[in-house]
């Protein structure tokens, strides 16, 4: 029995041979000589790996890198610990000496691929593609098979300039690996780059034709087409991609984007509102709302979507200041006020919400608050082309006509492509009576800016008041209708042909202004005195006996009516 259970025992421990029984039992537990491992290198490199891991895991970052470097002084050739420590200072932004760590792995070890790999990275990363192209050339000698150093290859050599060299790796690429989706991917946002759009469509099209998961395909190239305005192929390819993530939101942002790009802004609010009942947080999709709203003159509208993302983030100051824009719209001038006035001066908004507050405290009958609100401004903030807008009229409402030249022409001097603040300095001119100044500095608007309607009519006016000019007078007020179809720009048009004798013209022109302006006395007087001229007496005396009751105090309707008495 003895002998039956020691031949079980040792072929478990797999003896070879059974055992004679004239042998002598062998002893199943030999005693060996303790040997010391205190100054075994490789043991005491481990124990410091491990340190510094468990020094890492507490977050003491310089302790962690010497003991990796006592492991690597006690383990010179355990690369693995340079990767490591090389992977550390990476993280920790010293990629100086992750550099350094990495070319000594090169040193003991020249075609060590993950080394070149790690430092075209890191040197593509860092600005650095020619010497990152280098690298990746290097592991494509020693692994000429790997499918992902071509790509990382041809985004350095696009970078260095070489985007034929980079074509030429992608293709290389493709040749061996016909269905690498990354390497198709790349080669068609390289053709796109290079403004090669057809070649990046076959591309994508082989993708979507012949690959599965080719959702980045799909809406690449959405993207191609959008930027085409091929709004219709856009939308199709988005709408493939979305047909195979319905849940993907990112896409319902593109196509909303893309109807807004049409100006199809009610199917663009639809895709908007689909997404924030999937994910009712999505602030982002509620902006977009209201500033549709606010595309379409829809103020309330636009005024309750800000609310609800105020509701949700308190501290969006650009969803404060839109909602402050939709109620200044409505009227609400107070209520603005106070959405305003919570923008606080660190915002980068700060500046243009003062200029709102400083235009909101004249419409609440404050200009005085208004003005030393926007001088404050001046001297303490960065100027603003709108806060020398407001100041100025601000002044000339409050008949400081010089102060209002001031700071129009200082606005000018620190804004000189403003043309508003040109206009506006225009228009105090005139004001001061200086009317060749106030014309000359129209003319300069409507050379910076050929359509501005209003710079147009006032020199139009101008020049047929003085009778003058009457040619040029009357191609820019008919450009100036064409842009802005406005009543007193009616006038303005009706007052040039008035003076160019064309009289049935100039009626239609007025007669269109005093429908729309009944109570304007300047457009009345030049209809009436069109009327007059035309023979039409009783037309005249109307619009005379209409000026009368407007304006009793003025003597010009009285002395008409008196001299048409006979006619």
């Amino acid at each position: 029995m003895r002998l039956l259970l020691m031949a079980g025992i040792l072929f478990l421990i797999g003896c070879a041979q059974p055992m004679s029984s004239a042998e002598p039992a062998p002893e199943l537990f030999v005693e060996e000589p303790y040997e010391s491992r205190l100054d075994d290198p490789e043991a005491n490199a481990l124990y410091h790996f491990g340190r510094a891991r468990l020094l890492l895991g507490e977050g003491q970052v310089d302790q962690a890198t010497a003991a990796l470097q006592e492991a690597i002084a006690l383990d010179p050739e355990a690369l693995h610990l340079r990767y490591y420590l090389a992977q550390v200072y990476g993280e920790t932004g010293n990629l100086k000496q992750a550099r350094r760590t990495l070319e000594d792995v090169l040193i003991r070890k020249p075609d060590a691929v993950k080394a070149h790999m790690a430092l075209g990275n890191m040197a593509l990363g860092s600005g650095e593609p020619r010497q990152a192209a280098r690298y990746f050339r290097e592991v494509l000698e020693v692994d000429p098979d790997n499918a992902r150093v071509p790509l990382q290859l041809s985004i350095a050599l696009v970078r260095s300039g070489n985007a034929d060299q980079a074509i030429g790796v992608l293709k290389d690429l493709l040749n061996k690996h016909p269905d690498s989706r990354a390497g198709r991917l790349t080669l068609a946002r390289l053709y796109r780059e290079m403004g090669l759009e057809v070649l990046a469509e076959e591309q994508y099209r082989y993708l979507i034709d012949n690959l599965d998961d080719a959702q980045q395909a799909y809406v690449d190239l959405g993207y191609m087409y959008e930027n085409q305005q091929a709004w219709n192929a856009a939308l199709d390819m988005f709408g493939q991609a979305l047909k195979r993530n319905p849940h993907d939101l990112a896409l319902r942002h593109h196509l909303a984007r893309i109807y807004v790009g049409m100006q199809d802004y009610e199917r663009a609010l639809e895709e908007l509102t689909r997404i924030t009942e999937e994910d009712p947080r999505d602030l982002e999709a509620r902006r977009k709302i209201g500033l549709i709203y606010m595309e379409q003159e829809r103020w309330a509208a636009a005024a309750a979507e800000f609310r609800r993302i105020l509701e949700q983030d308190s501290d969006l100051d650009p969803a404060r200041y839109y909602l402050g824009i939709a109620l200044e719209r409505q009227g609400l001038f107070p209520e603005a006020l106070g959405v305003f006035s919570a923008i606080g001066e660190t915002s980068a908004l700060y500046a243009d919400a003062v200029s709102h507050r400083g235009f909101l405290l004249m419409q609440t009958g404050r200009p005085e608050d208004a003005a030393v609100l926007l001088e404050n401004y001046l001297e303490q903030g960065e100027p603003r082309p709108q806060i020398y807008f407001y100041l100025g009229i601000i002044y000339r409402s409050q008949q400081r006509f010089t102060d209002a030249l001031d700071i129009l022409q200082q606005g000018v001097r620190n804004f000189p492509d403003e043309v508003d603040l040109l206009y506006q300095q225009g228009i105090v001119l005139e004001q001061l009576g200086r009317s060749q100044q106030a014309t000359d500095v129209m003319l300069e608007v409507i050379e910076k800016d050929n359509q501005y309607a209003e710079a147009m009519n006032f020199v139009a006016y101008a020049w047929a008041e003085s009778n003058s000019n009457l040619e040029r007078a009357l191609a820019l007020a008919e450009q100036a209708l064409q842009l802005k179809p406005a009543p007193h720009i009616h006038d303005t048009l009706g007052w040039v042909y008035y003076r160019l004798g064309r009289l049935e013209q100039a009626r239609f022109h007025l007669e269109q202004a005093a429908e729309q302006l009944p109570e304007d006395l300047v457009v009345l007087q030049h209809l009436a005195e069109v009327y007059e001229q035309l023979g039409q007496f009783e037309q005249a005396r109307e619009i005379y006996r209409r000026m009368y009751r407007l304006d009793p105090e003025n003597p010009l309707p009285k002395e008409k009516l008196d001299a048409l008495a006979g006619s």
